[in-house]
C-alpha cells in the first residue's frame, strides 16, 4: 500500500537525540579522537565501514581520548541560505510538496532569520528584510516576510557554518523578539493570499470620501463612476484616516450623487479626511474565523490581495472573489502551520539536523595532548570507566600509561614498542619525562592488543628508535574498552594540535 515517512518524523528523530543531552536521565556523549597513525594515503582517508569488527572493536584500539558534550553544545540545524540581492526566494505555501528542498527562508548579515511568505509573484528579491516586528514584514519590492529569531555572536561562532545555521525555538521568556513572535503567533492563520488568475473587466475606485450621511451611507467623490449599482457586491475598505482597518459590503449604489449604501454600519464611522478603497469583493471560507482581505485592481485585473485580518485556526480554506462586473479572478490562500508562523522555527525550517560543537582548546589536562595529531574523531554514547562505573567525567584518557625507567634514549612520536616478555605492542602518542635526562617518565600509548597487556618489569623497545625502558607501573586507560556504543565514525586527513591552537569541531547528525 502506498505511503510516506513525513518530514515530521525526521523532525522527532532529531528531538529525541537532542534530548538525550537534556533530560532527566540523560545519555553521556563524548566526542573522541583516535588514529595517530598515518592512513596508507592521508590525503585520502578510508571511508569507515559499518562493521561490528570496526565499530565495536577496532576503533578503541586507535582511541586516544574524549572530551564530553554538554546541551550547551547542542542545537538543531538548518540548511544555510544567505539573503543576496536581486536573488528569487521561493515563498511559504502549505500545499507545497518540494518547499522544504527550496529556499523559503533566509539569515541576513545581522544573523536575523527570516522566512518569505510572499515572493511578490515569482520576482527577484532587492530590500534586505530588516527588523524584528512581530506582525508581517513588507519591503518596498513587494516581499513580505516574517520575522523567526536572531542568532547571537556566540550562537554564530559555536554553530554557523557554510552550510548550516542553528535553529532555536524558546521555551522559557527570555525577553527577546523571538520569544514576542512565538507568543503573538496565531494558530492556523491566513497572512498570504496568492492571485493564481488576473481576470478582466473589475471595476474599482479610490480616494477621499466626499460625505458621510451615516456609519452606513457614504459618499464617494466626484471621479467615482456614474453608474448606478456598479459597485454592488464590492467591498469598501478604510486603509487609512478615521475608521482605517473596517470593511463592508456595498448593497447599493446610486450614479448621479455617488451614494454608497453598505449592508451594515461602520463601528468607527469614517469622515471626511478618510480613505476608501472600492474593489471585488474577498470572500474567505473555511473552518477557521477572522481572516479578511481586499484586492487591487489594474485596469480591469484583480493584481493582489491584501490581508486585513489574518484570523486563526484554519486548516483548510478558500478564496471566493465576486464582483457586479468582470470575471475570471482566482486566488489561493496559505494557511500558516499549526500555531502559526513563527511558533516553531525547528518545525517551520525542517530542522531534522543536530549539530555538536566541542572544543579542544588545551584545558583538557593532556587527557587528549597537543604534541601529536589525530585522523578519527567520533561519538561514543553512555561509556563505563574502569571501575565499572558509568563514565560522568568531562574528559576521558583512553591511552595506557607505563611509567618507564631506565630509558635508552629519545622516542619517535608514533613509532610502536614492543615487550620483551609478552606479545603485546602500542603506538606511542607521547612521553612525558620525570627528570632532565629523560632516562624515566610516562609514556601515553594507544593499546593496539588489549588482549596482551604489557608487565610490570617488562622491557619495550622501540620499532623505530630501538630505544628501550624498563616497566616499573602500568594504568589503564580511564574506560572500561567495547563498553559503550559507537553512534558515529569520520576518517579525516591529519588534525595537528599544538599548545597555543584550539580545535573546533563541528558534527552534524542529519536524520
Amino acid at each position: 500500500m502506498p505511503g510516506i515517512v513525513t518530514k515530521r518524523f525526521r523532525i522527532h528523530n532529531a528531538e529525541q537525540f537532542k534530548e538525550a543531552f537534556s533530560e532527566a536521565a540523560d545519555s553521556v556523549m563524548y566526542l573522541f579522537v583516535g588514529q595517530i597513525a598515518s592512513w596508507s594515503n592521508d590525503a585520502a582517508p578510508p571511508t569507515p565501514s559499518d562493521t561490528v569488527q570496526e565499530t565495536r572493536y577496532d576503533i578503541w584500539r586507535t582511541m586516544i581520548g574524549g572530551k564530553r558534550i554538554q546541551s550547551a553544545d547542542v542545537s538543531f540545524a538548518a540548511s544555510r541560505y544567505n539573503w543576496a540581492n536581486n536573488t528569487l526566494y521561493h515563498e511559504y505555501d502549505s500545499n507545497d510538496a518540494t518547499l522544504a528542498s527550496n529556499t523559503f527562508y533566509v539569515m541576513t548579515d545581522d544573523y536575523n532569520v527570516y522566512k518569505c511568505l510572499f515572493n511578490n509573484n515569482t520576482a527577484n528579491s532587492t530590500i534586505k528584510p530588516t527588523g524584528t516586528a512581530t506582525s508581517t514584514l513588507n519591503t518596498a519590492d513587494g516581499y513580505k516576510w516574517k520575522f523567526l529569531y536572531n542568532i547571537s555572536a556566540a550562537e554564530a561562532l559555536k554553530f554557523v557554518t557554510t552550510n548550516y545555521i542553528p535553529v532555536k525555538t524558546l521555551s522559557a521568556n527570555d525577553g527577546s523578539s523571538q520569544w514576542s513572535v512565538q507568543q503573538a503567533a496565531s494558530n492556523g492563520a491566513i497572512e498570504i493570499i496568492d492571485v493564481l488568475a488576473n481576470g478582466t473587466s473589475y471595476d474599482s475606485s479610490n480616494g477621499t470620501i466626499s460625505g458621510v450621511t451615516n456609519t452606513s451611507v457614504i459618499v464617494l467623490p466626484s471621479h467615482a463612476s456614474g453608474t448606478d449599482n456598479i459597485y454592488n457586491g464590492y467591498t469598501l475598505y478604510i486603509p487609512n484616516g478615521l475608521g482605517a482597518g473596517q470593511i463592508k459590503e456595498v448593497v447599493d449604489y446610486v450614479g448621479t450623487s455617488r451614494t454608497v449604501t453598505l449592508n451594515s454600519g461602520f463601528s468607527i464611522s469614517p469622515n471626511t479626511s478618510s480613505l476608501f478603497h472600492i474593489a471585488p469583493k474577498i470572500a474567505i471560507g473555511g473552518d477557521g474565523s477572522g481572516a479578511s482581505a481586499y484586492a487591487n485592481v489594474t485596469s480591469g485585473q484583480l493584481t493582489h490581495i491584501n490581508i486585513i485580518n489574518i484570523g486563526s485556526s484554519y486548516s483548510k480554506a478558500n478564496v471566493v472573489i465576486t464582483a457586479n462586473a468582470g470575471s475570471g479572478a482566482t486566488a489561493h490562500a496559505h494557511i500558516a502551520q499549526p500555531d502559526g508562523h513563527g511558533s516553531n522555527p525547528v518545525g517551520e525550517l525542517f530542522a531534522h539536523n543536530v549539530m555538536l560543537n566541542v572544543q579542544l582548546n588545551g584545558s583538557e589536562g593532556n587527557t587528549l595532548p597537543t604534541n601529536n595529531d589525530f585522523r578519527i574523531i567520533g561519538l561514543l554514547k553512555d561509556p563505563i570507566l574502569a571501575n565499572g562505573l558509568e563514565a560522568n567525567t568531562s574528559t576521558f584518557n583512553q591511552t595506557a600509561q607505563l611509567t618507564v625507567s631506565s630509558v635508552s634514549g629519545s622516542y619517535t612520536i608514533d613509532e610502536v614498542i614492543s615487550g620483551g616478555t609478552s606479545t603485546s605492542n602500542g603506538r606511542i602518542v607521547r612521553f612525558a619525562n620525570t627528570n632532565a635526562g629523560g632516562t624515566a617518565g610516562v609514556l601515553h600509548v594507544v593499546n593496539e592488543n588489549f588482549e596482551n597487556s604489557f608487565s610490570n618489569g617488562e622491557v619495550i623497545t622501540g620499532g623505530t628508535s630501538s630505544v628501550t625502558a624498563t616497566i616499573t607501573n602500568i594504568a589503564a586507560g580511564d574506560l572500561t574498552p567495547y563498553k559503550g556504543d559507537v553512534i558515529y565514525i569520520e576518517n579525516r586527513s591529519p588534525i595537528s594540535r599544538s599548545v597555543d591552537q584550539i580545535e573546533d569541531i563541528k558534527i552534524v547528525v542529519q536524520f
